[in-house]
């Protein structure tokens, strides 16, 4: 069967027939299920190739697509494996529950998640996306299309330590890193189509001592000079003089594509250090326009009243 889809070193997915065969030979390609190199083969159908065997997909993807179809039949719930329903295709589908899982092992990015997700509300299923945690304990990297999952289903279950876990609350604390909560995950919960309330566990200690690392690291903000660092230099500070306040657990910063602390320094340079709603509010909105981020209005309410709250806290601990 010829292969029209490609993935690049992004995770970005790859249509064979959106880009001349100039462009693709001039691109890192791979196979999206085992992650090996791809040539493009020219011919009266062009198409990709894989330089080497392909198996389709990586084994540890078969291996705990297994080990899931196991584990459900043994409680007793049917399930079936590679299932194609509408333009969607999984690697398990629970018909009783019309639930899809995806296990999501090699790279993908946010847009073509957003592409699938919109395919799954278009088609009235269910989908339980899995991915590997790509180190261990309560902060990892983000992938791709992880930050977007996070933001549409406030959870995203991992498989790390050989088991499935469910990842909560997460909290920026660089443009890719998260801290979460962490919960086992019961079979209940995992099939549950309603998301089952699990508070915050943060440790202030943890936090404190990665704001700490932070600070005693080398300065060089993504943000523009003019932003952050020519401010903060000219008001006579740098990051070891900096209030705590200027580095909150603020989770909806995670919404923006920006390193959470040099936002929270660009609008403490901008207020002077004095915080009200209002202020709050047209510094985040001045700063977005800035930076040429599209914003919602509901999701900077949410964005300011979380902010305030997390300046009352480190007022109470400081």
């Amino acid at each position: 069967m010829l292969m029209f889809e490609a993935i690049d070193g992004s995770g970005k997915r790859i249509l064979i027939h959106r880009f001349s065969v100039h462009e693709l030979k001039a691109m890192s390609l791979r196979c999206p299920y085992c992650l090996k190199p791809l040539r493009v083969r020219q011919g009266r159908r062009p198409h990709f190739a894989h330089i080497s065997a392909c198996s389709g997909e990586s084994s540890l993807h078969v291996s705990w697509k297994r080990r899931i179809a196991d584990s459900l039949r043994n409680a007793g719930v049917r399930v079936e494996t590679e299932w194609t329903i509408g333009q969607r295709r999984f690697d398990l589908w629970i018909p009783e529950k019309e639930i899809g899982i995806e296990i999501q092992r090699s790279p993908m990015s946010a847009d073509e998640w957003i592409r699938r997700a919109r395919l799954d509300a278009k088609q009235g299923q269910t989908v339980r996306w899995i991915g590997f945690h790509p180190s261990h304990g309560v902060t990892f990297r983000l992938q791709g299309w992880m930050r977007q999952a996070f933001l549409e289903n406030e959870y995203l279950d991992l498989i790390v330590d050989n088991q499935i876990r469910r990842f909560r609350h997460p909290v920026p604390f660089a443009k890719h890193y998260v801290y979460c909560t962490v919960q086992s995950l019961s079979l209940s919960d995992f099939l549950s189509t309603e998301l089952p309330s699990f508070p915050r566990k943060f440790s202030m200690a943890r936090w404190q001592g990665i704001v700490l690392r932070y600070r005693q690291r080398p300065f060089y903000p993504s943000l523009p000079p003019r932003m952050l660092k020519l401010p903060l230099y000219e008001a006579g500070f740098h990051l070891l003089n900096l209030p705590s306040s200027v580095f909150l657990p603020i989770g909806h910063l995670l919404s923006y594509p920006v390193h959470p602390f040099e936002f929270q320094m660009a609008v403490f340079l901008r207020l002077k250090g004095v915080y009200s709603s209002t202020a709050l509010e047209q510094a985040v909105f001045h700063l977005l326009h800035r930076l040429d981020i599209p914003f919602e209005r509901p999701m900077i309410d949410l964005l300011i009243t979380e902010w305030l709250e997390r300046i009352e806290e480190a007022n109470r601990l400081f």
